[in-house]
């Protein structure tokens, strides 16, 4: 039995030196030997042992540096992504264990150093709101307590055991008060007005005592003050934004007014083209070409004297001519001319096609003379030969 234990602790110490001191060999391999272990701190102990004890076989000291150098970065930066990674997901302890392990194996690292205080930091941070939130909760429950126990208080006032049961949940209520309004003060302190917030009306609620109340003036007036500053800033940017419509508003009307310009610059240069059109179809007669030429002016808002008044002649002399052709069918029609009286008929309600008297002597010219045509068919077919028979 003693023999078994002998030869247990030989092979735990075996393994214990193994892991405390490298194998005996070049510094090339010792160096190897930490880096596989991510051991990086003794890998550069390793190699800052060549400044004072020179090695022949090492002819190029950086070389291995540098090879530590970029290994210890890369663990680095992979310790740190690993460390975010847990964090995220609120795992403290494995984030912490890895910050600890990689300070035991790179001490000298600052990316480590300042990261694992990062995290420290965070932690104490999360801790204090923990606090703080089991302090609120704590709180608001004491204070429901304390509301039933006067309550009840009210209800069964000799009873000596229910004024006790109110007076210690009053204490309590006292005791977290202070606790409370130390976060308040310290919030007003630092300007941090939601933790003032949270913390001193509550208080308020649970202590009347004068510092509390002290504190929770402060607070309500350091309070009132911000809320004066946020309605004014609120209006100034309300008053800034209508500024700023108002002076793009100001810049969309003026460039509509200079394309309006331009449009109405294009519109009278081919209103003036149109106009000398329009003079010679009046000129000539051609009033159908006169009208449609007056009916663009028209759409191009064109502005002239003029064309005004070319516009109204030839609106007395279009009825005039209208009234001519009219008659002209009339006399056609009464000499049973029935294509002449449509021709005319047509051409005058070109000019007036809203008259419905021009209208109605159209379809009736037209009843005829498809009356006639039928009829003539009809005579055609009638007088035809008979087919010659086949002999």
């Amino acid at each position: 039995m003693k023999v078994l234990r002998g030869i247990l602790a030989a092979s735990v110490f075996f393994e214990v030196s193994c892991a405390l001191f490298p194998p005996s060999g070049s510094v090339s391999e010792q160096v190897n030997y930490w880096l596989d272990k991510q051991e990086y701190g003794k890998a550069m102990d390793v190699v800052a042992t060549l400044q004072e004890h020179p090695d022949p076989e090492v002819s190029d000291p950086q070389t291995l540096q540098d090879k530590i150098s970029d290994q210890s970065l890369r663990y680095e930066q992979q310790v740190i992504i690993e460390a975010d990674k847990a964090l995220a997901k609120e795992d403290w302890r494995s984030a912490l264990d890895l910050y600890q392990e990689a300070m035991e194996r790179l001490p000298t690292s600052k990316k480590l150093k300042e990261g694992q205080q990062q995290l420290e930091k965070k932690q104490q941070a999360s801790l204090a709101k923990l606090q703080l939130d089991l302090l609120v909760s704590q709180g608001e429950a004491v204070y429901n307590e304390l509301l039933i126990n006067q309550q009840v208080a009210a209800t069964n006032p000799k009873d000596w055991l229910v004024k006790y049961k109110l007076d210690s949940k009053a204490d309590e209520a006292a005791k977290l008060a202070n606790e409370l309004a130390e976060y308040g003060r310290r919030g007003l302190a630092e300007g941090d007005m939601a933790l003032a917030k949270r913390t001193l009306p509550l208080a308020a609620k649970l202590s009347s005592a004068p510092d509390i109340k002290t504190a929770y003036d402060r607070y309500r007036q350091l309070q009132d003050e911000e809320d004066v500053r946020a309605a004014e800033e609120q209006e100034r940017i309300v008053v800034e934004e209508e500024q700023k419509q108002k002076s793009q508003r100001k810049v969309y009307e003026k460039q509509i007014k200079k394309k309006q310009k331009v449009v109405v610059a294009r519109n009278q240069d081919l209103g003036d083209d149109l106009l000398t059109e329009f003079k010679n179809a009046y000129a000539e007669g051609r009033f159908a070409d006169a009208l449609q030429l007056r009916q663009k002016l028209v759409k191009l808002n064109y502005d002239n004297a003029e064309f005004q008044g070319l516009s109204g002649d030839l609106s007395n002399n279009i009825a005039k001519h209208v009234k001519h052709l009219t008659d002209i069918g009339t006399q056609h029609y009464s000499r049973q001319q029935y294509e002449q009286a449509l021709q005319k008929w047509q051409e005058a309600q070109a000019l007036d096609p809203q008259n419905e008297q021009l209208k109605a002597h159209v379809e009736r010219a037209a009843k005829v003379l498809e009356k006639l045509k039928n009829l003539k068919h009809k005579q055609e077919v009638e007088v035809e030969p008979a087919a010659t028979p086949l002999k």
